[in-house]
């Protein structure tokens, strides 16, 4: 028994004056110190797991198959707890302690469990979104009805990568399912879809092609001014995200890109926009200026 938990027995004891009672005075206080014992021993077990998984989130890691290893933790704590205690739910002055005690200790370990399993959603989008990235650099350059048709195989790619490994991640139990999460990540995919011919990555390897195109072209000593127009539409009609699309052109230097997706109505998209609904057209337009002297 720890200190701790005899000085909370006694205290327990000494308030509840059943002894004056006639009520059996050493039962009732060691069902007070067992309860207090099993908490502090549950809670230990719960805190190490834990504190286990939110090291590797904090290092950027993902952890296999954490749904079936929460889904656990959480059964062998309150299991163990609830049969270690038993025999003080049958005492009327421990009874209510024992069951304070019990969720003061569910408490804790689902949000433990709630904290790392959002830890591993930012880990995974951050991973599938640098892929994805790396996906439209590659083929940014290709014939247009061949970049169209990549994009719209890569956002089909990674939005079931996404979906399988969120079902791992999952704890019905505790309402951490995997259909918000992937309603989240969809929308993330499509920003960064449409967002990409803007990126620093894309502005970089767009200029080193027009260098490389113009360095083949020009003259020695000959100066040149390049214009390029970059041009991003988005349709967002009512809906909560089930429907998604895309298509783009490049023509010369000019590049179009289309998308559709039926969001509208969906919380988390109002709530990128400051708590209204985002426009049912949105267009983006970029102009371009290569300048060699």
């Amino acid at each position: 028994m720890s200190e701790s938990s005899l000085t909370e027995s006694y205290n327990k004891v000494k308030l509840s004056n059943f002894a004056s009672l006639g009520l059996d005075t050493p039962s009732t206080a060691k069902a007070f110190v067992d309860v207090g014992n099993a908490f502090g021993y549950y809670t230990r077990i719960a805190r190490a797991k834990v504190a286990a998984w939110k090291s590797r989130v904090s290092r950027g890691l993902l952890i296999d198959d954490f749904g079936a290893s929460a889904t656990d933790l959480r059964q062998m704590v309150l299991q163990g707890y609830d049969s270690d205690t038993l025999a003080a739910a049958g005492l009327p002055l421990v009874a209510d302690y024992r069951v304070n005690m019990r969720s003061s200790l569910q408490a804790f370990v689902e949000n433990g469990i709630t904290d790392v399993f959002s830890g591993l959603l930012q880990n995974l989008e951050k991973k599938i979104l640098k892929r994805f990235n790396a996906a439209l650099l590659k083929t940014m350059n290709d014939p247009a009805e061949s970049v169209m048709n990549s994009n719209a195989a890569t956002v089909r790619r990674e939005t079931f990568a996404f979906e399988k490994s969120v079902e791992t991640y999952a704890v019905p139990s505790l309402g951490l399912n995997k259909d918000k999460a992937i309603r989240e990540f969809s929308a993330k995919l499509n920003d960064a879809l449409l967002a990409f011919p803007d990126s620093p990555a894309a502005k970089i390897k767009r200029t080193q092609q027009t260098k490389k195109v113009v360095s083949k072209n020009k003259k020695p000593g000959q100066r040149s001014v390049d214009l390029g127009l970059d041009l991003v539409a988005m349709l967002r009609p009512d809906g909560f995200g089930s429907l998604q699309g895309f298509c783009g052109y490049q023509l010369g230097g000019n590049s179009f890109t289309f998308g559709v997706h039926n969001d509208a109505d969906d919380p988390q998209v109002i709530a990128q926009f400051g708590g209204v609904r985002p426009p049912l057209l949105r267009v983006q337009p970029k102009l371009r200026v290569d300048v060699e002297v």
